[in-house]
């Protein structure tokens, strides 16, 4: 099985409006808590709160409509849990993708 992170599709870059752009990654992953995955078509919004900001990342519209659907129900499972924690599940998705 593999980590979520270590998908090509897993984001790894943050943007928010109250965040530098300077914020490393690092640390939107040690502080981020996963507030809500919001679908448009084929592609997810993952919504985190880290140090009072709201920081977004997409996962792109290149997946199956399937497999955004379940990816996206297995991330709400885990909404007010720590990013870092989401990012190390492991999942096999078989040929889903």
């Amino acid at each position: 099985m593999t980590r979520l992170r270590d998908f090509s599709w897993w984001p790894n870059a943050w943007s928010s409006e109250n965040v530098s752009s300077h914020t490393p990654i690092d640390t939107i992953r040690g502080k981020g808590v996963l507030k809500n995955v919001r679908r448009m078509g084929n592609e997810l919004t993952l919504i985190l709160e880290c140090n009072g900001a709201t920081c977004t990342a997409k996962i792109g519209s290149h997946l199956s409509e399937d497999f955004v659907i379940l990816l996206r129900h297995i991330l709400l499972q885990h909404w007010g849990e720590p990013i870092s924690a989401v990012e190390e599940f492991e999942v096999d998705f078989g040929d889903l993708r």
